[in-house]
């Protein structure tokens, strides 16, 4: 089985209206990569399941050739289309059958928002088959939901637009769930598989349902993979993105577009009328790491 029932999305509106990733993201990795073996090299990064290749046109700053990857031509055309480096590549390819590179030949993996949408055993088993010994994966990603630092009356509506019954919940496909808790399932299966130095982080809290203290969570003091600074209008963007929302509406044209909806019930509750009013918030986002069963490090 290949990456399961992965979303489809629209580029040019993906592109214009998600976060991009903290340069400070990329800065961690790369410490994390070297810090139990100096000796870690930074020849090639792999950033799966690229998308419009957000975070692939940042990796050069560190790493002598960039491939993203992506299951759709239309994302990677548009990654194409944005420019960046002459040292980055883009190939069409499925996140568990990276054919087109050969064993231990990668040093870091990257996935941004987008492994909770793979077979984790598959890709795993693969990751691990195309990392150096020494290399290291890197998968984090944010949820979509936040905390509202003005209106925390918010939260509670925003949650029920990404998860409620009546709402977007039943329209996710498979995969959704390990997102909204922090990757804790892909902890659970690296470590299992004898991925070593593995280290989770969640802001702004623990994403657990159940917090594991087999598998720990760390809580940074501040946020490790997107800051998105937004106004009603650019939220109103942001969530017109999901991918369950076209099937949505179409079920229920008598709500209209759930997402202006439930951005006219957001600001309702904050007392806002002004569209271009900054919204201060706290997103939801999670980063776990680890080197290869293979690998020398502790």
């Amino acid at each position: 089985m290949a990456s399961r029932g992965i979303p489809v999305y629209e580029s040019t509106n993906y592109q214009d209206n998600r976060p991009s990733y903290k340069p400070s993201l990329v800065d961690a990795i790369v410490a994390f990569h070297k810090e139990s073996n100096p000796g870690a090299q930074t020849e090639l990064a792999v950033d799966i399941a690229t998308g419009t290749g957000i975070l692939a046109r940042d990796l050069p700053r560190y790493f002598s050739k960039v491939i993203g990857t992506d299951i759709s031509n239309d994302m990677l055309e548009k990654a194409r289309s944005k420019g960046g480096s002459d040292r980055i590549q883009y190939v069409q390819s499925p996140a568990e059958k990276l054919s087109f590179l050969k064993d231990n030949s990668v040093d870091v993996i990257t996935v941004a928002t987008g492994a909770h949408w793979f077979n984790i055993p598959e890709f795993l088993a693969e990751a691990k088959r195309v990392l150096k010994p020494t290399g290291t994966l890197a998968i984090f990603g944010y949820t979509g939901m936040a905390h509202f630092g003005k209106y925390p009356q918010c939260d509670a509506i925003l949650k029920d637009y990404a998860l409620g019954n009546g709402m977007l919940g039943p329209y996710w496909e498979k995969g959704r769930e390990t997102l909204v808790e922090g990757y804790l399932e892909h902890h659970k299966e690296m470590a299992k598989n004898g991925w070593v130095g593995i280290q989770r982080e969640s802001y702004p809290r623990v994403l657990d349902a159940s917090p594991s203290q087999e598998y720990p969570a760390k809580v940074p003091s501040e946020s490790n993979v997107i800051d998105f600074k937004v106004n009603w209008k650019k939220l109103r963007h942001f969530l017109s993105t999901w991918s369950p929302l076209e099937s949505y509406n179409k079920d229920h044209p008598e709500v209209g577009n759930l997402c202006d909806a439930t951005t006219r019930k957001m600001m309702q509750a904050a007392g806002v009328e002004n569209m271009d009013e900054d919204v201060e918030l706290d997103w939801e986002q999670a980063l776990l790491m680890g080197h290869p069963p293979s690998s020398s490090t502790d």
